[in-house]
């Protein structure tokens, strides 16, 4: 399969103050499910129908970041974490269009980065696939406090986003989604779950190399730290 590389700059970093981000994209709305995952393999991350891999002159903070999830064994907070969240509902579904979800999203970009995204943006970015992915819903009483979109693939499954009603904030459902993520890879017969990029110095991202073991992309092969 052909497709072209083209190179952006996306303005400010988002992770580390005082840089440029540049990235490398990939705009395809016909890729196949290998070719998505050895481009995951090479460490790229999707963005509706857009593939970009961080590339930014003399940074090479941005690694990406998988969890073998036959051999994560959860730490003593990340225990407490999934009992507090014993009382949700979790239900799966097909990626759609969902006006809960969309509001939801709504508040906690709005909150968390100042973001006013429309309909239509989410529509790009969450609901329309060209892949099999799958919305996971979390409900306390029937209401929707967190919602993510996953990729499944043939080897593994790469958690695309996950946003949360921030009044619940003290219930660290970021780390609870991520814990029932590694529980259905598990389910599905899948070693392999994909967190996306992590950036040592970003506090934003500290959460995800808590999950242990996990793996680094480094040099083009998956490494224990």
């Amino acid at each position: 399969m052909e497709f072209h590389l083209f190179e952006a700059s996306n303005g400010e970093c988002p992770y580390l103050a005082g840089r440029e981000w540049v990235s490398y994209l990939i705009q395809s709305h016909s890729l196949d499910h290998a070719t998505y995952e050895a481009l995951l393999n090479q460490g790229f991350r999707r963005s509706g129908g857009i593939f970009y891999k961080n590339k930014c002159s003399g940074c090479a903070e941005c690694v990406s970041l998988r969890i073998p999830t036959l051999e994560f064994s959860p730490s003593k907070s990340q225990r407490k974490i999934w009992n507090r969240n014993q009382d949700l509902e979790i239900h799966i579904g097909p990626s759609r269009f969902d006006e809960e979800a969309f509001q939801l999203y709504v508040k906690f970009t709005r909150e968390r980065y100042q973001n006013h995204g429309t309909a239509e943006e989410f529509k790009n970015f969450l609901a329309n696939s060209q892949f099999e992915t799958l919305m996971m819903e979390y409900r306390l009483q029937g209401v929707l406090v967190g919602v993510g979109w996953l990729d499944l693939l043939a080897n593994s499954v790469s958690s695309v986003y996950f946003a949360f009603d921030p009044t619940h904030d003290r219930r660290s459902l970021g780390t609870f989604s991520i814990m029932k993520e590694i529980e259905l890879c598990r389910e599905l017969g899948l070693p392999h779950l994909h967190l996306g990029f992590w950036v040592e110095n970003c506090q934003a991202m500290s959460y995800k190399n808590r999950f242990q073991p996990y793996q680094l992309l480094v040099n083009g092969r998956w490494v224990s730290p």
